[in-house]
């Protein structure tokens, strides 16, 4: 997809805005703490909607106060991911741990 250039004052019926992108964030968010979304896939939808906020950004349509809210609401989503992959790592060092605790079972020869 490429960046698309707003030369003239004309607005597309289908831009996307930043608050559009915050809204979805959001749901991102909150999809992840819930379990409902892998936290793979929301960090590939969050990288492309930073692409699509850059798009924005180049082509000025936003104010201030958007890009404030758009970007705490990037740096939350950031921080959700991180934390649940962080509980995935430890789960699964658990889970080796647990594994490596078994005593051994002598094996038929």
């Amino acid at each position: 997809m490429s960046k698309k250039s707003f030369s003239d004052s004309t607005r597309d019926p289908n831009e996307t805005t930043p608050a559009t992108l915050t809204a979805l964030t959001t749901q991102i968010i909150g999809f992840v703490r819930e379990g409902t979304l892998d936290s793979r896939f929301a960090a590939k939808l969050v990288k492309r909607m930073k692409k699509e906020a850059e798009a924005i950004l180049e082509a000025d349509n936003a104010t201030k106060s958007d890009w404030k809210e758009l970007k705490k609401a990037f740096d939350t989503v950031d921080a959700v991911l991180r934390e649940h992959d962080a509980r995935l790592l430890v789960t699964a060092n658990a889970a080796l741990r647990a594994s490596d605790d078994l005593p051994d079972i002598p094996t038929p020869r």
